[in-house]
């Protein structure tokens, strides 16, 4: 079933992304994986984040879906984690999506926090450690 923002719901989880050849290399290129076929948001996740951070609405996911197709502003590796991190121009908001791999090669979404100078000032330090 598809919603009108674009999301794919497929059982416990919300299917971010269609098929593997819409997996952008910058992502395999990050986790080291050609493998990757799928990016999804768990029903649990989602109801957790909407109670820890209830100013992420549904057109920040809609815009979580846009930004995974395009490289980010600055990557980030924190544990089994990565930080991504992207601007909405038209809104002047930062974004940070914390995403994981798992065993069988799907990416999911495990955060979204959005934010301005303080996120704008992650960024200039993620970019400003060397590489």
């Amino acid at each position: 079933m598809r919603s009108s923002c674009g999301f794919f719901i497929e059982y416990s989880k919300v299917k971010l992304n269609a098929n593997a050849k819409n997996i952008k290399q910058y992502l395999k290129d990050i986790f080291k994986n050609e493998n990757l076929h799928s990016i999804f948001l768990s029903e649990e996740t989602l109801a957790q984040h909407f109670l820890k951070h209830p100013e992420v609405t549904a057109n920040d996911y809609y815009f979580v879906l846009k930004s995974l197709n395009k490289k980010p502003l600055a990557n980030f590796e924190s544990g089994k984690n990565n930080q991504l991190f992207y601007y909405d121009n038209s809104e002047k908001i930062y974004y940070r999506i914390a995403i994981k791999v798992t065993k069988y090669n799907e990416i999911f979404v495990k955060s979204v926090v959005k934010g301005d100078e303080k996120l704008k000032k992650e960024i200039d330090k993620m970019n400003s450690l060397p590489h």
